[in-house]
């Protein structure tokens, strides 16, 4: 059932690529630094927004980007491409959050090295970040009950 709403929840706002570096800051951490994708590979946000229902998704690398060279998983996640979290700067164990002007919040939970749980706040917007190859065409968004979300 929640996999139903989550298809219905999200509407994808947009999908672009970014510059080759991305700053980010977790002041709850007090870690900052800079996103830089690996040699041959650039950096794409996919925004989408959240209808009345909340969403809470154990496992958001099940938000898969479809491309032309494959599958791909999100690395990062905020409100906007200017307040991402990288996965990997969230210590296993931990939890960072994002309140909104709505007063939703995003809620971005590390359990593993590879897992991470996402909780999101009604009518709020979500920005994941992907790293894809650089002559990848970026096709559609996969959702976790497996509907796509066309990217244009």
């Amino acid at each position: 059932m929640l996999n139903i709403l989550l298809a219905l929840a999200l509407t994808l706002v947009s999908g672009r690529h970014l510059a080759d570096e991305v700053p980010f800051w977790i002041p709850s951490l007090r870690v900052d630094g800079t996103i830089r994708p690996a040699a041959g590979h650039r950096l794409f946000v996919v925004t989408a927004t959240l209808g009345e229902e909340p969403i809470a998704e154990e496992d958001i690398s099940r938000f898969v980007l479809i491309t032309s060279a494959g599958q791909r998983m999100p690395i990062g996640a905020g409100v906007d491409d200017t307040s991402i979290v990288p996965f990997d700067r969230i210590p296993v164990g931990q939890q960072v959050g994002q309140i909104l002007p709505s007063d939703a919040m995003i809620v971005l939970a590390r359990s593993s090295a590879l897992r991470v749980s996402l909780e999101i706040g009604p009518k709020a917007t979500i920005a994941f970040l992907y790293e894809v190859p650089r002559t990848a065409k970026v096709r559609a968004l996969r959702l976790p009950d497996g509907r796509q979300l066309a990217i244009r």
